[in-house]
């Protein structure tokens, strides 16, 4: 019973001697806190210093790729006017990159897509560059929403640009849109900003 009461007694001398040591600790951490640092000046004589060599690394900043709209290479050019439907066999649904689709659009006696009058067409677009497709040399790029005159089979029709075209970013063509294959026309065009 006194070997228990003898270590009762040490084990609140060990807590009292714990407390004791963090209050102790406690005081000079605040203490150090609220004393005013001392400014220290170190008076001796400069020492010539060895130059030391820095290797400096420089990183490429990230910069997410623009493309600037180029101005057409000529104001008037000849190129190949193409084809695409709705459901063609090249992926191509009945929507545009414009955000247009089919029920957007009429229909003219040719069976040629018409937005407002003028002939719905895809070509190489800033939308797909700014995507990071290649553009190959010598392709004019427009912007949605974008006209032009083509003048197909001597006519001159208005053309307004809704949707893009891969292929176009390589050969610099034209891309009609039809309202099904058998209304579909491959031929050179002459093209010029409206």
């Amino acid at each position: 019973m006194k070997e228990k009461i003898r270590i009762k007694r040490w084990v609140k001398v060990v807590i009292i001697v714990i407390v004791l040591l963090l209050l102790i600790g406690g005081f000079f951490v605040i203490k150090k806190q609220l004393t005013p640092k001392k400014e220290t000046t170190i008076k001796e004589t400069p020492k010539k210093l060895k130059p030391v060599k820095e290797e400096v690394i420089f990183e490429e900043p990230e910069i997410e790729p623009q493309v600037e709209v180029q101005e057409p290479i000529q104001d008037v050019y000849t190129t190949r006017m193409t084809s695409f439907w709705a459901n063609d066999g090249y992926g191509t649904g009945s929507c545009t990159g414009s955000g247009l689709c089919e029920w957007d659009f009429q229909i003219n006696d040719k069976g040629w897509y018409t937005y407002d009058g003028k002939l719905v067409i895809a070509t190489a677009t800033t939308y797909l560059a700014n995507q990071g497709w290649f553009v190959a040399d010598g392709v004019h790029l427009y912007k949605y929403w974008e006209e032009l005159i083509l003048t197909i089979d001597g006519v001159d029709y208005e053309a307004i640009i809704l949707d893009s075209c891969g292929s176009s970013m390589r050969t610099d063509r034209v891309d009609l849109f039809v309202s099904n294959g058998s209304s579909a026309k491959d031929t050179m065009i002459q093209v010029r900003r409206k």
